[in-house]
């Protein structure tokens, strides 16, 4: 395997903009680098928890704990040393880092600002505060800029940004949420891998020779591992759990093989030199929607990356407009499930959605949201 730039993230709140570095990790956004640590400032934090669930290491460093700033740096650089880090991604550390640690990590960390530096930017301004000065001043876009980090709050050189429309009738909290939507939960990825492809020399990765092919009875036990290995938060409810090898052969016999000879779907096994490593499906729709299908996935966890589901993603949509009488695809990632989202766009989706439910699972809000790929295009 190549290697890999290592990262910590640094939080101090609940952790949203780690979510979207975690979910491009598996998507295959971010190649070039890998989460290997989590940095608290604060004990409690739920993006403690979201490094938990990913399996990633989880470290406490309390600001409130310490003596003074030189004490809490320590620690801070304790944990990166501890974890061969290479590269800090600030993601709502709600700290102003000295002088001596950034000379030490000289372009090596990057923060995310929610709004376009050199507005509204600076000592004070983090949080709902950005976004209340931006409304005061009746600017009509705002957005996101991703920056390294030097001894200028907010003064180092600018990797990405991304304009968002303000609207009438935008609170603070409002605005808020759409730049995170819009603007920080992709540009933090991509210039994290843009950061850590410069460390590596620019050498992009290449997404390797994926295949398509029919899945046979055969095929039972392999799709049984592959189910049995995916997170359970990226499949459906109705999908059985534990996930076995009879499961494996029903859906086969009974929903791929009576799909293909009534041309209800087209699902097809991913291989990727020769392993099977995944399944991507496009079903016909019934009812008044029998000119749309709906697209689902999965992969192996050890194979995300390098843009693999992505090109099956594409694969199964040429197919299935070829083969279906459709003239719409349709996905319908969770807004918490980020990796699904930037699959179907860099796909070629539709980045603009239709709202089409909103739910509460488990204490949490779902909205699921409708993106379409229309024949043609």
């Amino acid at each position: 395997m190549e290697r890999k730039v290592k990262i910590a993230v640094l939080v101090s709140g609940g952790g949203t903009n780690l979510q979207a570095l975690i979910d491009a990790e598996r998507s295959g956004i971010l190649v070039s680098g890998e989460i290997v640590c989590v940095i608290s400032s604060k004990a409690g934090a739920y993006a403690l928890e979201r490094a938990k669930i990913a399996g990633i290491d989880a470290v406490t460093v309390s600001r409130k704990d310490c003596a003074d700033l030189g004490e809490f740096e320590a620690g801070i650089v304790k944990a990166l040393e501890e974890h061969n880090a290479e590269v800090i991604i600030l993601a709502g550390f709600m700290s102003i880092l000295s002088e001596d640690f950034t000379r030490r990590y000289r372009n090596r960390i990057i923060n995310v600002h929610p709004a376009l530096i050199p507005s509204f930017c600076g000592k004070g301004y983090y949080g709902l505060k950005v976004h209340e000065e931006a409304l005061k001043k009746g600017v009509k876009v705002s957005g996101a800029t991703v920056h390294l980090v030097n001894e200028v709050c907010d003064g180092g050189e600018i990797l990405a940004q991304k304009a968002v429309q303000v609207k009438d009738g935008d609170t603070p909290e409002k605005l808020q949420r759409r730049i995170m939507e819009q603007a920080e939960w992709k540009l933090l990825p991509e210039a994290a891998e843009k950061l850590c492809r410069r460390l590596l020399g620019d050498k992009k990765p290449q997404t390797p020779e994926v295949v398509l092919e029919k899945w046979e009875r055969k095929d039972a036990a392999t799709l049984a591992e592959i189910i049995g290995k995916i997170d359970r938060k990226y499949l459906s409810d109705r999908m059985p759990n534990p996930y076995t090898e009879s499961d494996a052969e029903r859906f086969i016999t009974e929903t791929v093989q009576k799909g293909e000879a009534e041309k209800t779907g087209v699902f097809s096994k991913i291989t990727v030199g020769g392993k099977t490593v995944g399944n991507v499906s496009v079903e016909k729709l019934g009812g008044l929607n029998e000119r749309c299908g709906v697209i689902g996935y999965c992969l192996l966890p050890e194979y995300y990356g390098r843009g693999i589901m992505t090109a099956a993603v594409k694969m199964i949509c040429t197919e299935a407009f070829e083969r279906l009488d459709i003239s719409r695809i349709e996905g319908t990632p969770f807004e918490p499930n980020m990796a699904s989202r930037r699959v179907l766009e860099k796909a070629g989706f539709e980045l603009e959605g239709v709202l089409k439910d909103a739910y509460f699972k488990n204490g949490k809000l779902y909205n699921e949201y409708v993106y379409g790929l229309t024949k043609g295009e």
